[in-house]
């Protein structure tokens, strides 16, 4: 049996920037759909809802251990 590669901690950090990379460009285009639709107020209400999934999803992993290494 061959053994597991070691972690690369490299290629984490790699793959986290590219979701960051995604999601940035993911919300650009999900708030100036936003602004077209709903104006200045629809930004407000989705950065509003942008934090709050960010709040809860850092609860989450905090709560699941998420930050330990």
């Amino acid at each position: 049996m061959s053994e597991p590669a070691p972690h690369d901690a490299r290629a984490d950090r790699l793959r986290w920037i590219a979701r960051g990379a995604a999601a940035s460009i993911g919300l650009w285009f999900l708030a100036d759909g936003v602004h077209g639709v709903w104006g200045g107020a629809g930004l407000a209400v989705l950065a509003g809802v942008v934090v709050a999934l960010l709040a809860v999803g850092g609860l989450l992993a905090l709560r699941r251990g998420g930050g330990e290494r």
